[in-house]
């Protein structure tokens, strides 16, 4: 079981977040009340195309301001995976942010959907670590329904095939077994990536507002991997759309 300490919910950390951002200067620097998260070269340089100079908020992290509310986190400069998600997410909301989106690829479970629909997770099969140390397992770690709603929406009217679905967050890339992608294939659930459930977990437990939107990059079966999905939009094609979406959640909370 995660954690292995079970008393830990209530129990005080021994450093915060925002001990580790105010260690580099005077005082929390400012973001935007709403970050995007990518975890992709191509989103970075389609950001980077209309982004103001990027702005340090906590060692070598970075933060490129879009607009007056929203901003993105190239988190990909620093690696991968649930724990590096959750130390960026925390380092944000103590920064200031409200809402944390993630914009990013995905393995699709499901052959029948299409490679150029955005995915819009709902709920998480939670099979990494670190969201058990924010929230027990028994509680159900999901995204902000507005701010999927709102996402939702701006992607359709950018042209956007929708699918709302549960989503897989696994650390473990190399034991993601046949069993098991079968079983969660006749479940239901259509995406795999390493992030959402663990972002989530944090923003649920700081009381942030959170949710993720997927590009289909391979499609993962019981039998075969497909290494290119083949879409014809990508994921700076989404960009926009999350951006408005995010913009006009964090004007109306």
């Amino acid at each position: 079981m995660i954690p292995n300490y079970r008393d830990k919910y209530d129990a005080d950390a021994v450093f915060t977040p925002a001990e580790a951002v105010t260690e580099q200067g005077d005082g929390l620097p400012t973001v935007p009340a709403a970050v995007i998260l990518g975890y992709q070269e191509e989103l970075t340089r389609a950001v980077r195309e209309q982004a103001r100079a990027p702005i340090d908020f906590v060692r070598s992290q970075r933060l490129f301001p879009i607009c007056e509310t929203v901003g993105y986190v190239p988190v990909h400069e620093w690696g991968i995976g649930a724990p590096v998600t959750a130390t960026v997410t925390e380092n944000l909301i103590a920064a200031g942010a409200e809402a944390v989106a993630i914009l990013g690829g995905c393995a699709c479970l499901q052959p029948g959907v299409s490679a150029d629909v955005a995915i819009l997770p709902t709920e998480a099969i939670r099979d990494e670590g670190v969201s058990y140390h924010y929230v027990p397992g028994e509680t159900p770690v999901t995204p902000t329904e507005r701010l999927v709603e709102s996402l939702t929406d701006q992607l359709a009217s950018a042209g956007f095939d929708t699918r709302q679905a549960p989503t897989w967050t696994t650390s473990a890339m190399y034991r993601e077994t046949r069993p098991e992608v079968e079983q969660y294939r006749d479940d239901g659930v259509v995406s795999l990536g390493m992030e959402s459930a663990a972002m989530w977990a944090v923003c649920q437990y700081r009381g942030a507002d959170a949710a993720s939107v997927q590009e289909i990059g391979d499609y993962l079966a019981p039998d075969e991997w497909v290494p290119e999905a083949n879409s014809d939009r990508g994921l700076a094609a989404m960009l926009d759309p999350t951006i408005r979406a995010l913009a006009e959640h964090v004007s109306t909370s």
